[in-house]
């Protein structure tokens, strides 16, 4: 087994992952969340129309300090029919409304003092106050989204501002997970003495849930080359990416590469010099991804954070495939051990970041995973970190970027 160092091995992998490209056309309440297809332009201006910012008056700015009478009303939807062709008038706007012809700023309620019938100006009025310009935020024809971005609901929004209906989107990744090990059964089965549940499955299912991805959860596999050969060539059939957990290392029940070596997986590395996580494979079996990651839940988890997520991202053809750095002071002093890359637990409070129990925690541990909420990567020469000392992190949760950022924090 060649241990690769994690800025490598992230390298190859994402290098290797090639977009799936399918297409489909999606509706409007279904997008968040889907990756655009296509590239999308404003087909209207944003606003559509000069409007009032402001419940309020439409005035001239020459009426300055002076009374002026009210002609008209107008509320948002309404068709202006008085315009301001002189001085001494007003007409009321409200919130949204279109503003009348002539009208030059927009003064609100509480600005001007009523007197009767006669509406009493502010001493200054400055031209353009309280009104929104057509094509203020977009010009039709404008572009508004590239290629690749995954839209969040203000994108979905700008959408609609548009009158679109439906967007071409890529169709969602799908991802099988399938865990093997005679000792491991499922949440809904009764353990025997020295029987785990299997925890690994579950939670990369629903990772891969909250990233967007269509997740299968394809069954327990058996302890042995054959039946997992033959279970991973039935996955392959209907997803776009295979993950499994265990199996992975150089022990005698260890036969995840053996397996996948029957389907041909062309190999981009077998081995990490990553702590925790050391025992992870990756690879494709013709277009489509092949992770095998660790048997601990905890390194499983990290791996997946650190390496899968980017991958996956470049294949759903998503702009953003690239960690997002964070800047954040470290918050206690931690030793590290040299000659391997580092992947710390931690919780970022209030710009600061607290390695998760000091950095006492196992790979096989379930804990740490959720009492953290970040993940700090050092250099395998890094020797350790200071109290009140800046470092990359990365949230556990967060988006991915459009740029590249070296994660790693070097001595």
């Amino acid at each position: 087994m060649d241990f690769f160092d994690y800025g490598e091995a992230l390298k190859r992998l994402v290098e290797g992952s090639e977009p799936i490209g399918a297409e489909e056309s999606v509706g409007l309440f279904s997008l968040c969340g889907r990756t655009l297809a296509q590239p999308v332009q404003a087909v209207r201006h944003l606003p559509p129309f000069d409007n009032s910012a402001m419940d309020g008056y439409a005035v001239r700015c020459g009426d300055a300090a002076q009374a002026v009478r009210v002609l008209d009303t107008l509320f948002a939807g309404d068709v202006p029919d008085a315009a301001l062709s002189s001085g001494g008038e007003t007409i009321k706007v409200m919130t949204g409304a279109p503003v009348p012809e002539g009208c030059e700023a927009v003064v609100p309620f509480e600005e001007a003092t009523v007197k009767g019938d006669q509406v009493r100006l502010p001493e200054t009025i400055k031209a353009g106050n309280h009104i929104k310009r057509a094509g203020e935020e977009l010009s039709a024809g404008a572009p508004i989204f590239e290629r690749g971005v995954c839209l969040d609901p203000s994108g979905v929004a700008l959408l609609a501002s548009q009158g679109m209906m439906a967007a071409t989107v890529y169709r969602p990744l799908r991802v099988a997970v399938l865990s093997g090990g005679d000792e491991v059964i499922e949440p809904w089965q009764q353990p025997g003495a020295f029987e785990i549940y299997n925890t690994n499955s579950i939670a990369l299912v629903s990772a891969l849930q909250a990233a967007g991805y269509e997740a299968t959860y394809a069954t327990l596999s058996g302890d042995d080359e054959a039946s997992l050969s033959r279970k991973l060539e039935e996955v392959l059939h209907g997803c776009d990416a295979v993950l499994t957990t265990g199996g992975i290392s150089v022990g005698e029940a260890d036969f995840t590469r053996a397996a996948f070596e029957r389907l041909g997986i062309e190999i981009f590395f077998h081995g990490l010099n990553l702590k925790p996580g050391r025992p992870t494979m990756a690879g494709r079996i013709g277009r489509k991804l092949a992770v095998a990651l660790p048997g601990n839940p905890l390194s499983a988890l990290v791996n997946f954070h650190l390496l899968v997520l980017p991958a996956l991202a470049k294949m759903q053809g998503r702009r953003a495939c690239y960690l997002d750095v964070l800047l954040a002071q470290n918050l206690e002093s931690v030793r590290i051990k040299t000659g391997r890359d580092t992947a710390l637990l931690g919780r970022l409070e209030g710009g600061g970041f607290r390695v998760t129990r000091g950095g006492k925690y196992g790979s096989g541990m379930l804990l740490p995973l959720a009492e953290s909420n970040a993940i700090a990567l050092f250099g395998a020469q890094s020797g350790g970190l200071e109290a009140d000392q800046p470092i990359k992190v990365i949230a556990l949760q967060g988006a991915l970027s459009e740029q590249w950022h070296d994660p790693i924090n070097r001595k």
